[in-house]
């Protein structure tokens, strides 16, 4: 029975969260994914960082080198090419390390300018796709320049490094809560470690009772 005096709270909002660094290539393969979820099922997934090689310097750093790292990659890439063919014909795997920090400091200034989503995604297309660099600062503006953020306001954000503490916050707050692999989705009440089919995140969104938006209308 309701009353006049009674409330009803809106349902509360699916939770997709992504914890990835810009440069794994696994991230990357996931980010497609989650541009999909996001789109079929009307969520609004965060893209939160994790941060892989900290001791990492600003300018790079060249990759481990001698038989083991060789073999390696050599694995990585046969799995990226059996798993995800289509993916890895146009992916081109960076010669150096690159530093993570600053693209960290660029998605928080997307955030406050509500355009984090697609700003992770124009990122990972200039690093992984066009062989840019994302210790630069000139790569962190053109990707917001593609999605029509402030070309100079973001670069005077990057330079003053305005947004260094949070993305040292946000860092800090992953190691917190125990991540470990990258990526690690988190849909609902349910933990991902690590890239997995489409199919699998359809599986668990819909055991938690989402379906795609065309679905519920119909």
């Amino acid at each position: 029975m309701t009353t006049a005096n009674a409330t009803h709270q809106p349902p509360e909002k699916f939770r997709v969260a992504v914890f990835a660094d810009f440069v794994c290539p696994y991230s990357y393969l996931a980010v497609e994914q989650i541009d999909r979820l996001a789109k079929e099922y009307d969520v609004q997934p965060l893209w939160r960082p994790h941060w892989l090689h900290p001791d990492t310097p600003p300018e790079g750093c060249e990759r481990e080198a001698g038989p083991e790292a060789a073999a390696k990659a050599e694995r990585r890439n046969a799995w990226i090419k059996e798993m995800a063919p289509e993916h890895y014909a146009r992916m081109r795997i960076p010669e150096r390390r690159q530093y993570s920090f600053r693209a960290f400091e660029a998605l928080e200034y997307a955030y406050d300018h509500g355009a984090d989503f697609a700003y992770k995604t124009a990122l990972y297309e200039l690093m992984w796709e066009q062989e840019r660099d994302i210790g630069e600062v000139d790569t962190l503006v053109d990707a917001g320049k593609r999605i029509g953020l402030d070309a100079t306001d973001m670069r005077g954000a990057l330079t003053d490094h305005t947004y260094a503490q949070r993305a040292l916050d946000a860092v800090e707050q992953s190691f917190k809560i125990g991540i470990h692999n990258t990526p690690t989705i988190f849909l609902g009440r349910t933990r991902i470690n690590g890239w997995h089919y489409y199919e699998v995140l359809q599986s668990v969104m819909e055991k938690q009772g989402m379906r795609p938006v065309a679905a519920a209308i119909s």
